[in-house]
């Protein structure tokens, strides 16, 4: 019988009575059943989900159809075209069905696009087993300006234009994960127990509690994640299958800290950490903090390394004569640091997120 279940789609999924007794009465041993059948066949999550939402919408109306009635029901939903549905409306019975319909709409919004075309988000989703929740919400945003979503752990995402993200509402008791196609800023709220998850079609990233930008649309070339604050760890998405394949603890990602920001590409099939294009300040200091008189440079590399959250490695005795007198109050990251190099006949390079700086000494 547990076999027979996996050619089912959502509609004999909706018509079995051992599945009607799990959604409709969260009979125990019902519930028992399916959760470990799901385990054992995570690729029929969408068809389950489906006939949940179906179900349910069923349930706030007439529970007790019967069979022929709730089969006549699924096959206008599934055949029907939409002015069909509009056409029958003032009928009881398809004012049921198009309800439903809206319903099952909902579910069937991560298959396409308002064009109809397979999308993205579905194709994230065919890798991971997703969580038996009936409240998946997606959003896409369609305007000009980037909107920003309020989540129900109180992390905030703000969505760019040309963007869609998905995620259950409420979030598992173990974890929390949603699904992105495109750009989206994340504030996300600490919470040690839940970890913070996003997929993409191209790399996923772990978080606890940070502040992030997240930039991988399916059809692009690259995909990237910037670092704010807090930090995150990034993974491929062909790592993270692996390790999830092998059941393996440990997975090769990048970790990322303020300031820094990892690259993926597509046909190099890599991740690749730099620092950010433009760092910003992370812990803000004085003014008068910035202006140097006679400073020995192992000071002020200590200074830049609290404010920008950035290593700075240089060799501390080749470097021990050289100091520095100089105003770096107004000058970007770049520009102090090229400021440092003149004044002490240095150079430096970005390497892996970290600044390295190369000097033949001040003597």
């Amino acid at each position: 019988m547990t076999t027979l279940y996996r050619n089912y789609r959502f509609e004999d999924f909706a018509r079995d009575e051992r599945f009607r007794e799990w959604v409709l009465d969260n009979d125990p041993e019902s519930t028992r059943f399916w959760n470990e059948w799901m385990l054992q066949n995570p690729d029929c999550a969408e068809h389950v989900r489906l006939a949940k939402a179906f179900l349910l919408a069923l349930e706030d109306r007439d529970p007790s159809l019967e069979s022929d009635e709730l089969d006549f029901i699924t096959q206008r939903i599934v055949a029907a075209p939409v002015a069909e549905s509009i056409f029958f409306w003032k009928n009881n019975a398809f004012r049921l069905a198009a309800s439903i319909l809206l319903v099952i709409g909902v579910g069937f919004g991560m298959y396409t696009y308002f064009n109809g075309v397979v999308s993205p988000l579905t194709q994230i989703d065919e890798s991971f087993t997703l969580p038996l929740t009936d409240h998946y919400l997606e959003s896409t945003n369609q305007t000009a300006l980037p909107q920003q979503i309020a989540l129900e752990d109180g992390s905030t995402v703000t969505l760019y234009p040309k963007s869609s993200i998905r995620y259950p509402n409420p979030f598992s008791p173990s974890r929390r994960e949603v699904y992105l196609n495109g750009k989206a800023f994340f504030d996300i709220t600490k919470n040690p127990r839940k970890p913070f998850w996003v997929y993409t079609y191209h790399i996923s990233t772990q978080v606890l509690g940070t502040s992030f930008m997240v930039n991988s649309f399916a059809d692009a070339k690259e995909a990237n994640v910037e670092v704010k604050t807090g930090k995150v760890s990034v993974y491929t998405r062909k790592d993270l299958e692996k390790a999830k394949g092998t059941q393996q603890n440990a997975r090769a990602g990048v970790v990322l800290t303020p300031n820094q920001q990892v690259a993926f590409s597509k046909t190099e099939e890599r991740l690749l950490k730099s620092i950010v294009e433009a760092p910003s300040v992370v812990i803000e200091a004085p003014k008068q903090e910035f202006i140097f008189e006679e400073a020995p440079v192992s000071q002020v590399f200590r200074f830049l390394e609290k404010i920008y959250g950035l290593t700075v490695i240089y060799d501390a005795k080749t470097m021990e004569a050289c100091y520095l007198t100089a105003n770096l109050s107004d000058e970007s990251l770049f520009d102090k640091l090229d400021l440092i190099c003149k004044i002490t006949h240095s150079g430096y390079e970005m390497v892996d997120g970290q600044i390295i700086i190369h000097s033949r000494g001040c003597k």
